[in-house]
């Protein structure tokens, strides 16, 4: 508030006034100070309490990308439905906020206020994104997606992406897989760095030597997976096992693969992460790791409505499960 108030030139009294919509605050200096906090991003308190006690029983699904031109995957529907099945049996609207930071000028406190919610869902979330920053400065009641954070009125869900790593390299490493490549998502997103953490420590628990080079970062798209796979072979010709950080990646890692000749699991064999409806109707059907993800979005808005209603609980971790198909060979006894 010291901040504001020196911006604005008036004093901190002026500024919880303006905050407060008292009527003796020129309608300009309250838009000035309201223009300056917004600006920098401050979100005093007693207007997140105002937002909350209007008792909108709305929130909201928040998602950092969403191209409503493509064709929406199974991941995200069964994600989304849960979470609305679930707030609307407890009473609550849900309202959904596609590419929330395109506009990097929109705030997230602002966003909150003028959609009047008590509490937001946020998906798909860069660690170096303005809004994760708002979040920890915030008091808004938040649920993050696979970004490990609880404190105060923030909280998390996701699925135990380390555990689900080493489910998927374990069971390569026991087929006797030494050159292993690795197609991860987003350098910058937290499920990619816990998935990575996952790889490496599948290695050295199984005393593999750690190769850099035959990890490929791209965008959990299919396109990034045959970007990945043609990059991985062009630089090793020997790597005999696949892994990838989504299912879509490991399709697009599958169909560069046969077009390379190469024959699936023969001679290379590939499993995913996610479990998407997809991955079962491809050829060969896509061994992965499953996350349960209705129960993730059942599980988002249960923390959201906890946490809104001042309940302590902040996290919820789900477990993974691999699931056996045709893209890998069965296990050398």
């Amino acid at each position: 508030m010291k901040d504001v108030a020196k911006e604005a030139g008036v004093s901190i009294s002026t500024v919880s006034r303006a905050f407060n919509d008292y009527s003796d605050i020129k309608p300009e200096t309250r838009k000035k100070i309201l223009k300056i906090a917004e600006d920098i991003g401050y979100s005093p308190s007693l207007l997140a309490r105002g937002i909350r006690t209007t008792n909108s029983r709305r929130i909201a699904i928040g998602i950092e990308e969403y191209d409503e031109k493509k064709q929406i995957n199974s991941f995200l529907y069964k994600v989304i439905m849960g979470f609305k099945e679930y707030a609307s049996e407890q009473g609550y609207e849900v309202v959904f906020l596609p590419n929330l930071t395109k506009n990097n000028k929109n705030k997230l406190p602002k966003i909150v206020q003028d959609n009047h919610l008590e509490g937001i869902f946020l998906m798909g979330l860069k660690l170096s994104d303005e809004f994760y920053k708002q979040v920890l400065k915030g008091d808004i009641p938040c649920v993050l997606f696979d970004i490990p954070i609880s404190k105060g009125k923030v909280g998390f869900v996701g699925t135990d992406n380390v555990k689900g790593t080493g489910l998927a390299m374990d069971y390569l490493i026991r087929n006797g897989h030494r050159k292993i490549a690795f197609i991860n998502g987003h350098e910058n997103a937290y499920v990619s760095l816990q998935r990575l953490d996952g790889y490496y420590l599948s290695l050295m628990k199984n005393e593999i030597p750690i190769d850099k080079t035959l990890i490929y970062f791209g965008d959990f798209t299919e396109k990034s997976g045959r970007q990945g796979i043609r990059k991985l072979f062009n630089e090793h010709n020997d790597i005999t096992a696949v892994f990838a950080a989504s299912d879509l990646m490991a399709i697009g890692a599958i169909a560069e693969l046969k077009e390379m000749g190469k024959k699936i699991p023969d001679e290379v064999e590939v499993i995913g992460f996610d479990d998407i409806e997809l991955s079962s109707y491809i050829s060969p059907k896509l061994s992965t790791i499953r996350q349960d993800t209705y129960k993730l979005g059942v599980s988002a808005a249960t923390l959201l409505i906890n946490i809104i209603n001042g309940q302590q609980i902040n996290q919820i971790v789900i477990e993974p499960e691999l699931v056996l198909r045709e893209s890998t060979r069965k296990e050398k006894i």
